[in-house]
């Protein structure tokens, strides 16, 4: 045979010899469909008489709301006969066979105990799994204080937490430098009122009427902490004259109330938010609804002057504050969040749904002209991502977070930016590279129930957990803990690490 006729054959012999392996495979799986129709066996209902037994489970570790699949005997099919126990919780069962549940781990988890009950009545079988899951804490949300009723006329209530009411104007909030355990809360067309978390009580100290019964839009205070710092909105009296920002002194029971005596320290018009410079404490900077203003005041001339038994000028005219710049044109409602070091601060534009960014120069102690971080001017939608491309909804107040992460990698700014994401129902995120992410709320379990974003659930951060107009919002390092107000929900809610012990109240 030639070599060319050799060749063909053996390429001919291997195509023959591929067909007929292909052909053995389509055989063989023919062969496996006869022998099973595709289908599973059929799950077997529950038999009393048997015992129920708990195989194994997976995963073997996670959180609240991880999957869970569990295995064993004699589950049945009838949904309704079976109960599952995640570390003493009732888990929520999805669906069950007869040899595997498929079910959601349970908030408070913390034994991490599987069991499995099946059967009513007087013929319960129960078994319990030889291993136990992992429990992994997390951050969940919870209410501290307030209700809503069926007629949501609860009105505004001090007293103990459990029977406090109110909370239902937009407000910021902030804690009191000198006390940790008293978180002072300003609102738009209300009072200034006081939770005490260590007596755990609600108190209004301070009167809207102390400041002439108008807005009361933000609070700070000044470095020492012997002053409240209120901005107050307000147009009455012209542009130039009318009363932005008020300091209260701290009394001498070291509360701050309406013998503070508030005094106006700067008037110009409509100021919508005031802030304390953290590390030159001397530098206040507010704002102007007219034309989108922002204005610095040295307050330490303030204090030389009535030290001096002299009287206090506060308005344009008095040359007291200048104008540094403004951020677009007339109409701009926002706030100044001023990060920790002092390096630069964030601009919250409530009513147009964007922020800027101010960078601080420490050689002429002043911020410079702002530029755009995270969303888009008169763009208003929720979406999550970088820089403009981040959509966002009446954002309102923010607070700077240390990011442990941050700290152990050496960065250079290691906060990141949380603030309430009003008309969107959450808590977002803002990073220092400007990466917006939705960091709480808009709960998925109860949109799939009502189709709502909005509503009133604790729990998992973003599978349950769902808010309903945020505002005010601020944070404790020391117990890593956040304080939102949940304006149309009428609460004070949190959103902290769980504990074994505020589990265990809640059952109760």
């Amino acid at each position: 045979m030639k070599k060319r006729e050799f060749c063909e054959f053996n390429i001919k012999r291997g195509h023959w010899h591929i067909l007929s392996i292909m052909l053995m495979l389509v055989v063989l799986c023919i062969s496996c469909k006869d022998d099973n129709t595709g289908t599973e066996p059929p799950s077997k209902p529950f038999d009393p008489s048997k015992p129920v037994v708990v195989t194994d489970f997976t995963p073997k570790e996670g959180g609240a709301y991880q999957k869970m699949v569990i295995y064993g005997e004699n589950f049945g099919n009838d949904l309704s006969l079976v109960n599952v126990y995640v570390g003493g919780k009732p888990a929520t069962v999805i669906s069950v066979k007869s040899n595997n549940i498929y079910c959601f781990v349970p908030a408070g988890a913390f034994s991490g105990e599987v069991k499995v009950e099946v059967g009513e009545g007087e013929n319960i079988k129960s078994a319990i799994a030889e291993s136990v899951y992992d429990y992994e804490k997390k951050m969940v949300v919870g209410t501290l204080v307030g209700y809503r009723n069926e007629y949501d006329n609860q009105g505004w209530k001090d007293g103990p937490f459990d029977i406090a009411a109110g909370f239902r104007n937009d407000g910021c909030m902030k804690f009191d430098p000198l006390n940790k355990n008293h978180l002072y809360v300003v609102y738009d067309g209300a009072d200034i009122q006081l939770l005490d978390l260590e007596k755990r009580e609600l108190s209004t100290p301070i009167h809207r009427s102390s400041f002439g019964n108008r807005r009361l839009r933000s609070i700070d205070f000044t470095r020492d902490g012997e002053y409240m710092v209120v901005a107050v909105d307000f147009d009455g009296w012209g542009s130039g004259r009318s009363p932005s920002v008020y300091l209260l002194k701290r009394g001498a029971n070291g509360t701050f109330t309406d013998q503070g005596n508030p005094q106006v320290v700067a008037a110009y018009m409509q100021c919508n938010g005031a802030s304390i410079h953290p590390v030159n404490g001397n530098e206040l900077y507010f704002n102007s609804y007219q034309r989108g203003q922002f204005f610095r005041m040295d307050i330490s001339k303030y204090f030389e002057t009535i030290s001096n038994g002299q009287t206090w000028d506060p308005n344009w005219d008095g040359g007291h504050y200048s104008e540094l710049f403004t951020i677009q044109d007339t109409g701009w409602e926002y706030q100044i969040n001023v990060h920790p070091s002092g390096n630069y601060a964030y601009i919250v534009v409530i009513n147009q749904h964007y922020i800027l960014r101010t960078d601080y120069n420490w050689a002429e102690k002043r911020f410079a002209p702002a530029y755009v971080v995270a969303g888009q001017a008169r763009s208003r939608a929720w979406v999550d991502g970088a820089g403009t491309s981040a959509r966002l909804n009446r954002p309102y107040q923010g607070v700077f977070v240390k990011n442990p992460e941050y700290v152990a990698e050496g960065r250079a700014d290691v906060y990141d930016f949380y603030f309430s994401d009003n008309q969107n129902h959450a808590i977002r995120k803002l990073t220092p590279e400007g990466i917006v992410s939705t960091f709480a709320g808009r709960g998925r379990a109860g949109q799939a129930a009502d189709n709502n974003f909005w509503g009133s659930e604790d729990g998992d951060l973003r599978e349950v957990a769902r808010f309903r107009d945020p505002t005010g919002i601020t944070y404790d390092e020391e117990s890593n803990t956040f304080y939102i107000l949940d304006t149309v929900g009428r609460k004070i809610r949190t959103i902290s690490m769980e504990e074994e012990v505020a589990a265990e109240e809640v059952t109760e």
